[in-house]
């Protein structure tokens, strides 16, 4: 076996310290590149467009799912009030009698108008509206992050 050997190193700090002291004094200041300060700039103001816009998807994310699930049932109580209404039945007239239907077609009309429910179909494309909307608005946000990740 070999006995263990311990090896110490006494310092003296004040030799260490004035060792320091005299690195740091033959050292040259160094001046930071010449536009750091705009690229730091830059990029801080870069970020904080990035996260801007990863905080306008999340809403426009959240707005289109609300859209998607309006839609489908303002697009449901659409198509059942239609049905109700016996609008096709009227419409269907136009392809049978297309006839009768140009020569009384004041009346016609009118009849289709009566018979159309409007209130379901305005709701149904203002939620179409309003889907077309955020969506666009969601993949001008994803286009411009794309692009600022390229820049």
């Amino acid at each position: 076996m070999h006995p263990k050997k311990v090896f110490f190193v006494l310092i003296n700090r004040g030799e260490m310290h004035k060792d320091y002291e005299k690195l740091f004094k033959q050292l040259e200041a160094q001046e930071p590149p010449a536009g750091l300060f705009e690229k730091v700039m830059n990029r801080i103001q870069k970020e904080q467009q990035l996260l801007t816009l990863k905080r306008r998807i999340v809403i426009f994310s959240a707005g289109l799912m609300g859209s998607v699930v309006s839609f489908v049932f303002a697009f449901r109580m659409a198509q059942t009030d239609i049905i109700k209404s016996d609008f096709l039945r009227f419409f269907s007239l136009i392809f049978s009698d297309f006839g009768i239907a140009t020569h009384y077609w004041q009346n016609f009309a009118m009849a289709l108008l009566e018979r159309l429910p409007a209130i379901s179909l305005v709701l149904f494309l203002s939620c179409l509206l309003v889907f077309v909307g955020l969506l666009r608005h969601l993949l001008r946000d994803i286009k411009l992050i794309l692009i600022i990740k390229q820049a």
